[in-house]
């Protein structure tokens, strides 16, 4: 007698920055919907609420955890960092810890995929062991703002400059569909790579006129730190800028597969910087999971097992 085969869902968690936020309403409507994760990959913001999920967070639990750290506590967990980024990631990466329940990937309830990039080879890298915090503070440090994290001798920085959203990946870690959130489309996150190109030298100056960041961190203190900043900050920028010019097909590609449903949340005017526009991002990303995705997934599901049955 024939039975068909579990099917392995994965889920694929894009990067975006504070538009990322919107990851967590589309989880909220798959977890009501019944549809069960079996593996997650994310890249930068999405590895966070991946990370938070796959650490066994309810999603009630991580949207109540977003609600609650404002703009203003996200202020205070920048710290002046050495020369290569403006800032460290140590005050993140204890709020990481906690958020992740001080897990290793071997302790996760749902295997977890992490994408970062190597900023001394341009390689991708993907981490699948040790600290779960440390991974996704490395997925997350964005070339030039914030220091490389050093991870088994390699220096790693925003998975987004060789990964955004990380479908092959998903399948190549065993799913055998994939869900897909994509909250920075593919050609934004090119766009918003060229612009960095082009305005990579007033970037150390424009942190200083983030709203209200005179309240959390001295001007003073990052001003006396600006002369041995620049040259190892631009120099990140630089490799990080080449890295993207030889991941350009990665930007706008989409595997082909019919196994694969794609959820594009309606935030393209909202900016990445936007982390006060948390409530917004959610409500979006949950209106982006309707009764036709919905569908759709479940009969990715119900085909794949079809196909399956065939096969053998």
């Amino acid at each position: 007698m024939q039975h068909a085969k579990a099917t392995k869902i994965g889920l694929v968690l894009g990067s975006g920055g504070a538009r990322g936020y919107a990851h967590l309403g589309a989880l909220k409507v798959l977890y009501e919907a019944d549809i069960d994760i079996d593996l997650v990959v994310g890249t930068s913001f999405g590895a966070i609420v991946g990370a938070g999920y796959a650490a066994g967070r309810s999603i009630y639990e991580l949207e109540k955890i977003a609600l609650e750290t404002g703009w203003i506590k996200l202020l205070k967990m920048i710290d002046v960092a050495p020369p290569k980024g403006i800032f460290a990631g140590n005050k993140l990466e204890r709020f990481f810890s906690v958020l992740t329940q001080q897990k290793h990937f071997s302790e996760l309830r749902v295997p977890l995929t992490v994408v970062a990039t190597d900023i001394e080879t341009g390689e991708e890298v993907l981490i699948t062991k040790g600290s779960v915090s440390k991974a996704i503070l490395a997925s997350s440090a964005f070339p030039g703002i914030f220091a490389p994290v050093e991870i088994d001798n390699r220096w790693l920085v925003d998975g987004v400059l060789v990964n955004p959203l990380p479908i092959q990946t998903a399948f190549d870690m065993g799913a055998d569909i994939v869900i897909a959130v994509d909250v920075g489309s593919s050609i934004d996150n090119v766009k918003h790579l060229i612009a960095l190109k082009r305005y990579s030298k007033k970037i150390l100056q424009n942190v200083c006129q983030i709203p209200y960041i005179n309240s959390v961190v001295s001007l003073k203190g990052i001003s006396n730190k600006f002369q041995r900043i620049i040259p190892a900050g631009f120099n990140i920028i630089g490799n990080a800028l080449k890295v993207v010019e030889n991941n350009q097909d990665k930007m706008v590609f989409i595997p082909n597969d019919g196994n694969v449903a794609i959820i594009r949340p309606r935030v393209d005017n909202i900016h990445g910087r936007d982390f006060y526009r948390v409530q917004r991002c959610i409500k979006l990303g949950a209106e982006a999971v309707d009764h036709s995705v919905l569908n759709d997934i479940k009969n990715l599901s119900f085909n794949y097992k079809i196909l399956d049955l065939c096969s053998q």
